[in-house]
């Protein structure tokens, strides 16, 4: 279709197309251009073309965008009046604040002078303070007084800066307030602030500026939440300083700070996980920090927005810890265990050593449950995970997959068949003998006066070890779990290896 529009009008056309790759999985975005090829008597001799990988661009665009919907709720909850205008003096932001002064939308003062909203007099007043920003690039304060929509005269105290943006044309940010109660200028000053300081206030996130690698302002919210209790203590430090020296990457915090700041500077915008450290009491807390590129005062700045994820990273460990661990045991559950698995193949593979998977089984465990109830059978079943995990090494794993049934995973045990067989048993009957020894169960459910009770229960035990060449989790397992039944067959707490 793109082909023939360009061949039919002659002109290059370019539209935005997704691509999938069937291999990776992965969508991707192209800006694909269609050029004609012109011969030397002005006809099109044939089409030239290019397409071009904008998925990341995209995705930038996006990140830009929210940055600038949460910025621009900040400015709408100001109490206060915050607008910019451009060179030719009209309007290209007001927060709506500002458009209610005229009874108007945002949307609505987008392109309006004040000669279309004020009187004369005050619009005299008005753009003489604006050219003063606009051809010395200086701060201007000022009060007026101005009528408002309701027809009411009052005063306003007004500040207006030059604010430089990267690749746009300088535009005049104002902010205003209404002094009609407060007349003097002192007053005025510190009102002024005030309405400034709700720029930061107004968050809930901590909001810090800085300025060449040194927190140079920040709201309320990010003085509590790094345990600081002055603005002045804050400026003394580093970013860093707020960070444990080293980062869970591995990189140190000073280190990567560095990094952080200045792809922000240079993309514009960037989000990324941080650990911080109270500067009171030490405390560790994950955040989310959003960084973002500004230009204030004609100097390079970050805004960062900082938010407390103690809780989003609670929720993901729960979650992580049921989908791979055993509710009842803490142990691995068999997809973590297939997991470990497959890694210890692939290592056995580049390494040459074997490992070896003990399936056990435990004897006599259902009338632990018919004589005392679930209850038992649960504190059973947690004392034997203990006991397993005893009896292996750090680098070993143990799973529970289900009822009364475990799996041990014994890892890089040695290069020959042999030796790995030795130590195996050797630690086949550490678990044999750690699983048969009494358990005592201490009961105290449903009311009842506590009891404890004492049960005996072996196991039984298949063994397979899978050499280097064997890559077969699922064969793997299913040799050690009929060697196991093997043992069952021969009277139970017994050691029986797979036949290979």
């Amino acid at each position: 279709m793109l082909i023939r529009k360009v061949l039919a009008s002659g002109q290059s056309t370019q539209q935005r197309e997704t691509r999938f790759f069937k291999k990776s999985g992965a969508r991707h975005r192209y800006l694909t251009i269609k050029t004609p090829i012109v011969g030397p008597q002005g006809e099109i001799v044939g089409l030239s073309g290019v397409s071009i990988d904008i998925t990341e661009s995209e995705h930038f665009e996006q990140a830009l965008k929210e940055n600038q919907q949460f910025l621009d709720a900040i400015l709408d909850s100001v109490d206060g009046y915050i607008y910019t205008k451009g060179q030719d003096h009209r309007y290209t932001y007001t927060n709506r604040a500002a458009a209610a002064l005229f009874r108007r939308t945002p949307e609505e003062l987008l392109g309006m002078q004040d000669s279309e909203l004020q009187p004369p007099e005050v619009v005299q007043h008005v753009r003489a303070s604006d050219e003063l920003v606009f051809t010395r690039g200086e701060k201007q304060t000022t009060e007026v007084l101005m009528p408002t929509a309701d027809g009411r005269l009052r005063h306003f105290w007004l500040k207006k800066l030059l604010l430089r943006r990267p690749e746009q044309p300088d535009c005049l940010l104002g902010f205003a307030s209404d002094i009609t109660e407060l007349k003097d200028a002192q007053a005025a000053t510190l009102r002024s602030e005030a309405r400034f300081r709700t720029l930061f206030e107004a968050s809930h996130d901590a909001v810090a500026v800085l300025r060449q690698g040194r927190i140079i302002d920040g709201n309320q919210a990010l003085l509590d939440m790094l345990g600081v209790t002055s603005r002045d203590a804050l400026r003394e430090l580093h970013p860093w300083d707020f960070a444990p020296a080293v980062q869970p990457c591995g990189k140190t915090s000073e280190e990567l700070a560095g990094e952080h700041m200045a792809s922000a500077s240079r993309l514009g915008h960037l989000r990324f996980e941080w650990v911080q450290r109270r500067h009171d009491n030490g405390a560790e807390v994950p955040v989310d920090v959003v960084l973002s590129a500004m230009d204030l005062d004609g100097e390079p700045t970050l805004l960062a927005s900082i938010r407390d994820i103690t809780d989003r990273k609670l929720y993901e460990a729960k979650i992580h810890q049921l989908a791979f661990y055993d509710a009842l045991t803490g142990l691995p559950n068999r997809r973590l265990f297939f997991d470990r698995l497959a890694q210890a193949v692939a290592q056995s593979r580049r390494s040459g050593r074997h490992g070896a998977v003990i399936y056990l089984d435990l004897d006599n465990f259902k009338p632990v449950n018919d004589r005392h109830g679930h209850r038992a059978g649960d504190l059973l079943l947690q004392e034997a995970a203990r006991r397993l995990a005893h009896c292996l090494r750090e680098e070993d794993t143990v799973a529970r997959l289900g009822g009364d049934e475990f799996v041990a995973l014994l890892v890089n045990v040695a290069p020959d068949h042999a030796t790995t067989r030795a130590y195996v048993v050797e630690v086949a009957e550490r678990i044999r003998d750690a699983l048969a020894r009494p358990y005592s169960l201490a009961l105290g459910d449903d009311g009842r006066p506590a009891r404890t009770v004492e049960h005996r229960c072996s196991a039984s035990l298949g063994v397979t070890l899978f050499p280097p060449e064997e890559s077969n989790m699922e064969a793997i397992l299913k040799l050690a779990d009929g060697a196991m039944y093997q043992a069952k067959a021969a009277g139970r707490n017994q050691i029986r290896f797979a036949a290979q």
